[in-house]
């Protein structure tokens, strides 16, 4: 006996008889095949899948005849109102791994969701949901399609039940209405069943007499003719069925060439577009899902809806520009939008050129400014744009003075106070000098840069002037005050003293005149009380004064002796 050792696996060799080979041959090429070939892709889905409004719902793609390595290409197609197929969504990848690629041009009017096996889950079914759906897979060499459709059903809402208030026959053998049993929206339109005392009754339904005929479809919001609403508004779009009850609204977008976009759906025919931007201009369509509606009614209607839009205004050669004085040049404006919109100018709300060119010829310091451009758009009031341009010119200074008048019509006189003031613009901003003495006050007022100097006429101001200077970097200008046949204030203070002399003058004389007139009565009343004797002649002698002519300094009566014995006051 031999060890035992590790395990191994054995093939018997059996010898076959002369007829048997080429049996298995045979049977292994059968089985075995050409090597490389492929079979057939298979796809298949359920032809009818039903689900209840609000629910969510899977629709299958099974897909066989395909290798686990290779590499698929999977989309799902969705038949629009027209009958056509458009594209839903994109997958690709292995089988079992396949991955979502893109976006989705038309959209169901519910969420949905693509699983790795390729089947389609929409997460909550409306009415707008109730259409075909294909399943097309692609390979390299081939490709194979299903289709489901998906029926949408609808509860019916509790019957309602109008019992006849009329009066019943029993005599009569003709038919009466007992009462009327009323059943609304419900897909597919249900089966009404009397029963009495527990017993069902043979009754037929009959279909509502009021089937939709009749389907209006508007704008609700402020829109110009032609369908134009204005980018940013709010746009609500009414669509209203004549039916009874009020069936379900379908709404949905149709842009070019693109596929047609379900909206949303709803039972108050009211689609509301907020914000509405210049991408959701189209064919919009409003659908009344009216099941008991004769065949040959309209169901649908459209409206074309533009969306008006004005881009930014773009300047050029841009917000800020810088001119020499003298120089040339042409201002831009460019306005994107539709319709075209208007393009004009002005400048402090003064109309100047119409068109999106403004040509600056010979620009001075007037043109400085803030230029405005302002665009429209005619057929939609209230669509405007507007963009400032702030234009300087800059130059040396260019001075303004304002000259000063006398406040006397005999001119100007030395010591007269006045006030000289210069004003100057340019740019770069010019600065404003004196050549007197003095505390000049600066100030801005509409661009000018203005000082005033506060000072007295002299003569030296009369012979030499007073001038002010404005400069800047590229130049300066002057100008020079003169004050012309001014009056000398010497000799007129002259007269004023001469004039306060000869007043105090004059007064003293009056004093004078009317002291002697009372001196002199006072001597006379003296003489006729003692008459006088005459004087006692002496010898004069050199350098003494005679009494008469010193009695007026010597005091008056009785104040110092005299010869002859009588008082010097009593001599007049």
């Amino acid at each position: 006996m031999e060890p035992l050792g590790p395990a191994r696996a054995s093939c018997p060799l059996t010898l076959l008889g002369p007829g048997q080979a080429p049996r298995l041959l045979l049977l292994a090429l059968l089985f075995g095949g050409t090597p490389g070939a492929q079979s057939e892709i298979q796809v298949s889905a359920p032809s009818l899948v039903e689900v209840m409004k609000g629910e969510s719902v899977t629709l299958s793609c099974s897909i066989s005849g395909v290798g686990s390595k290779e590499h698929l290409t999977l989309q799902w197609l969705v038949t629009d109102r027209s009958g056509d197929p458009s594209p839903l969504v994109f997958a690709s990848g292995r089988m079992g791994a396949l991955k979502r690629s893109g976006d989705p041009e038309l959209k169901p009017s519910t969420p949905f969701q693509l699983h790795p096996n390729g089947s389609l889950q929409l997460l909550s079914a409306e009415m707008g949901d109730e259409r075909n759906y294909t399943c097309q897979v692609t390979r390299t060499v081939d490709k194979a399609q299903a289709t489901s459709h998906l029926r949408v059903l609808v509860t019916p809402e509790p019957p309602e039940v109008i019992p006849n208030k009329g009066t019943i026959s029993v005599i009569n053998d003709k038919a009466h209405e007992i009462a009327t049993c009323t059943s609304r929206n419900a897909n597919p339109a249900p089966n009404i069943t009397w029963y009495r005392d527990g017993k069902a009754l043979e009754i037929p339904t009959l279909v509502n007499g009021d089937p939709t005929e009749n389907v209006q479809f508007w704008v609700a919001s402020p829109a110009a003719p032609g369908g134009w609403v204005r980018e940013g508004d709010t746009v609500n779009l009414f669509c209203r069925g004549d039916g009874n009850p009020t069936p379900e609204y379908i709404f949905t977008l149709k842009q070019g060439k693109k596929e047609e976009k379900s909206l949303e759906t709803n039972t108050n025919g009211n689609l509301t577009l907020g914000r509405i931007s210049r991408n959701q201009s189209g064919l919009y369509q409003c659908e009344v899902a009216d099941f008991d509606a004769d065949p040959g009614v309209e169901l649908t209607q459209k409206l074309d809806i533009h969306v008006g839009y004005l881009d930014p205004l773009e300047l050029s050669p841009g917000e800020n520009v810088t001119m020499s004085f003298g120089e040339t040049m042409e201002l831009g404006c460019l306005a994107s939008g539709d319709p075209t919109p208007k393009v004009f100018w002005t400048k402090d709300s003064i109309p100047l050129d119409q068109g999106p060119h403004l040509t600056l010829t010979n620009v001075t310091f007037t043109s400085t400014g803030i230029y405005t451009c302002e665009a429209s758009v005619p057929k939609l009031p209230g669509l405007t744009r507007t963009r400032n341009l702030q234009l300087l010119v800059q130059g040396k200074p260019e001075l303004k003075p304002e000259e000063m008048q006398p406040r006397g019509s005999s001119g100007w006189t030395e010591g007269d106070d006045v006030t000289l003031t210069c004003s100057a613009r340019g740019h770069p901003t010019p600065e404003l000098s004196w050549s007197h003495d003095g505390e000049p006050v600066n100030r801005i007022v509409s661009g000018w840069v203005q000082s005033s100097l506060k000072l007295k006429v002299t003569g030296t101001a009369s012979r030499e002037g007073v001038a002010c200077k404005a400069s800047n970097h590229l130049g300066d200008a002057h100008y020079t005050f003169h004050f012309e046949a001014v009056a000398s204030q010497a000799p007129q203070a002259g007269v004023a003293v001469m004039a306060a002399a000869v007043s105090v003058g004059l007064l003293l004389l009056v004093v004078a005149v009317f002291y002697c007139m009372r001196q002199k009565g006072r001597c006379c009343r003296g003489r006729e009380k003692v008459p006088p004797l005459p004087p006692e002649q002496e010898p004069s002698r050199p350098g003494v004064d005679r009494p008469e002519q010193t009695g007026l300094l010597l005091g008056g009566g009785g104040g110092g002796g005299t010869r002859g014995g009588h008082s010097f006051g009593d001599e007049c």
